[in-house]
């Protein structure tokens, strides 16, 4: 699926933003996180892990390479072209059964305006797992679908995102409680894709990502993200 950057930006960093580049200093941030997945096979759910690098800034950035204390090197990308956020993710096809690398990662920053920047995050082996099951029920009258999950242990806060069949971003929910076990997602509210509106028996797939800050941050650190994914039917009953 299209891969979308967690909310991590300081209000700092947003403050920054609104001066003009050169009147204030080069002043970037880096976070690495883990990620859970599940897969069913035929007799069991299996957990994947992959990873994410993030790197971002109150200037634009011009490249952005990590390096893990095992020597593997890794080279962020601006997030659709937006020169403030760099991000990497582990392809789909190379999640796995193992962790990622834990330990120190590097980060080498260079803005456009050829200042530099290096940074350091650690990767911890503390993980949040994908919630079991998603359920759904359809209100045809009110044309709204209630979501319902059992709790994620030790998830700081949730965003529900839906997706068509060809991956692409069709809502996304605003920040919700760690804790939160249900979600109602209108056909006249908010949160949908500009001029888009879901098709009566359309199938969509629901992807509840939920996330982890690392000890002691709140705002812009994570430790870790879990996804959870169930495809649904528009309308269906």
């Amino acid at each position: 699926m299209k891969k979308i950057i967690p909310i991590a930006v300081s209000v700092l960093m947003v403050g920054l933003l609104a001066c003009e580049p050169e009147e204030v200093a080069f002043d970037p941030a880096a976070d690495v996180f883990v990620i859970t997945k599940t897969v069913a096979t035929e007799n069991e759910v299996d957990t994947l892990y992959g990873f994410a690098l993030h790197a971002f800034a109150n200037k634009p950035m011009q490249s952005v390479t990590a390096t893990a204390d095992d020597d593997a090197s890794y080279s962020l990308e601006a997030y659709e072209g937006y020169p403030y956020d760099f991000y990497f993710q582990t392809p789909e096809n190379q999640f796995s059964s193992s962790m990622p690398w834990v330990g120190s990662y590097s980060f080498n920053i260079v803005a456009q305006s050829g200042e530099t920047s290096m940074l350091s995050d650690n990767l911890a082996d503390d993980v949040i797992y994908p919630t079991d099951t998603i359920k759904y029920e359809f209100d045809a009258t009110q044309k709204k679908m209630k979501l319902t999950w059992t709790e994620i242990e030790d998830a700081d806060y949730l965003i529900v995102k839906m997706f068509e069949e060809d991956d692409d971003q069709v809502f996304q929910s605003s920040s919700l409680l760690g804790d939160k076990e249900e979600y109602t997602i209108s056909a006249s509210g908010s949160g949908w894709a500009s001029g888009f509106e879901p098709a009566e028996d359309g199938t969509y797939i629901i992807q509840l990502d939920a996330f982890k800050y690392e000890s002691g941050q709140s705002g812009v650190n994570l430790q870790a993200k879990s996804i959870s994914l169930q495809t649904i039917v528009w309308g269906e009953e």
